[in-house]
């Protein structure tokens, strides 16, 4: 009897709470036909029970039950702006389509649904990758679901695509520093810009003294690019999982001149053409696109990747755009035409970073494998030309200095590293950084290089002697936490 009355309870709880009872219905189902509960049944039947159970033991709804389960800790990495896996989950018909893998529900049989299977921890990677496991009723919810068929939304039914819960804002309870994220020595040489949280900075690289300040950033600004003639900037970045952004300032006035919003995720990277007609960006997204850099109007999107792209750069000639991608390619690109030429695939891991020779005839790429990457480019194709495991981590920057003669990487070992570009031969190791170097610049006369930290500060090296030019820059001074501007401005 101790049996029977607890299951009584396990069945009667989801219904005073208003609940349906298909997490409980099934396993009930399974005891049954296993001939374990023939004299609890008859006490739920006696017991008026199996009336209310019967009335609200419907098959579990999509969009009432298994669509919220999905925004809430699926839909983040299964959307379809970053297709983990090629898996969208953000509506039923993406769903049921299913990824590499295939279908993930096989209707009427859970214990054969992939996506089961990974809730469960039978299939790894567990599910959700890098949380806490589903609470137990939400796995039967699902499961209950599958075995009454997977049915969709009714025909009736207005639904809409299920968006990835928003990132809610920190508010900060100790002093913190904006990172470093981007930084650009103007083609005149005369000012550095510094990219970070919802601004850049504009700094006399003579005197480290902060010129302009350029707000109004949706996010952390990871990329900036100035227009050939020097008279124009451009920011790139954007909110996480929500769309890229491009601001385009006028650098005299600082003023604002546009913004340009188009990828379905934050831009890592852009660059001007050198005819100052285009601005090329890369997202999270996985897309490259060109934009009319006048009208902000995107004139293609060059969609091969298969992963985000992390840098893209212009050939010196403008003809060309090279874009690296975590999917471990460098992919070539006819400006004209929006074409891909070819890819250069010998890399073992993500590649973060790239820049195109002086010359425009090799193309140097590093990235998660430690290893620098150098191809000789042709017309219709490219070989590598050498590699070397360069740093003893992930490689974050690379540009090439001295006019093409040295190769210069910053790795999350806490060094910048000179290398000779035509053997990769070491030169010089400035180690004991005092955070990540994220960002790396070269003057316009390739003697001096700018290096940006995590920790908000910066760095001007002479490459005649491999000296610091002055001490450290802080970029970015510390934001008191919000409370204390609170209390502040409440006092005022």
């Amino acid at each position: 009897m101790g049996i029977d009355v607890s299951l009584l309870a396990l069945i009667r709880k989801p219904l005073q709470r208003g609940l349906k009872p298909w997490p409980v219905v099934r396993p009930l189902r399974f005891a049954m036909a296993s001939g374990l509960l023939v004299g609890c049944w008859a006490l739920v039947i006696s017991s008026g029970v199996f009336e209310s159970l019967v009335a609200a033991a419907s098959p579990p709804s999509f969009s009432a039950d298994i669509a919220p389960i999905l925004q809430k800790n699926c839909v983040a990495c299964h959307s379809s702006s970053t297709k983990m896996g090629d898996l969208v989950m953000d509506s039923y018909d993406a769903l049921m389509k299913g990824g590499i893998h295939g279908s993930p529900i096989v209707p009427h049989n859970a214990h054969g649904s992939r996506m089961a299977l990974m809730l469960e921890g039978r299939v790894e990677p567990r599910m959700p990758f890098g949380a806490d496991p589903l609470p137990a009723t939400d796995i039967a919810m699902i499961e209950a679901w599958i075995d009454a068929g997977a049915p969709g939304p009714a025909a009736s039914e207005t639904t809409k695509p299920l968006t990835a819960a928003p990132i809610p804002e920190i508010k900060t309870e100790v002093p913190v520093v904006s990172p470093v994220a981007a930084v650009k020595f103007s083609p005149d040489g005369k000012l550095l810009a510094v990219g970070g949280y919802r601004e850049v900075r504009l700094l006399d690289p003579g005197t480290g003294k902060v010129i302009a300040t350029l707000s109004g950033h949706a996010d952390y600004v990871r990329s900036i690019a100035f227009s050939p003639d020097g008279k124009m900037l451009a920011a790139g970045g954007g909110p996480p999982q929500q769309w890229g952004e491009i601001k385009i300032w006028d650098v005299q006035s600082h003023q604002l001149l546009k913004t340009i919003q188009g990828h379905n995720d934050c831009i890592y990277s852009i660059a001007w053409s050198p005819d100052g007609k285009l601005i090329a960006s890369g997202s999270y997204d996985k897309m490259a696109k060109l934009w009319d850099a006048s009208s902000g109007k995107e004139l293609f999107n060059l969609k091969d990747h298969i992963d985000a792209v992390f840098a893209v750069a212009f050939s010196p000639d403008g003809k060309r755009l090279a874009t690296a991608s975590q999917d471990r390619t460098v992919k070539i690109w006819d400006i004209a035409t929006g074409q891909r030429l070819y890819s250069l695939s010998d890399a073992s891991d993500g590649l973060t970073a790239l820049a195109y020779s002086p010359s425009g005839d090799r193309i140097a790429a590093a990235g998660y494998d430690k290893t620098i990457y150098i191809w000789r480019l042709g017309k219709d194709d490219g070989h590598l030309d050498q590699s070397l495991i360069a740093d003893e981590d992930s490689i974050l920057s690379l540009v090439w200095g001295l006019g093409g003669k040295v190769i210069i990487t910053s790795s999350s070992d806490g060094s910048i590293r000179f290398r000779d570009a035509a053997t990769l031969d070491p030169i010089r190791v400035i180690d004991h950084q005092p955070d990540w170097v994220e960002a790396l610049s070269m003057s316009p006369d390739g003697m001096r290089l700018a290096a940006g930290r995590f920790n908000g500060s910066l760095s001007l090296y002479d490459l005649e002697n491999y000296k610091e030019v002055r001490g450290q820059i802080m970029a970015f001074e510390p934001r008191q936490p919000t409370a204390a501007n609170e209390n502040k401005q409440v006092a005022q």
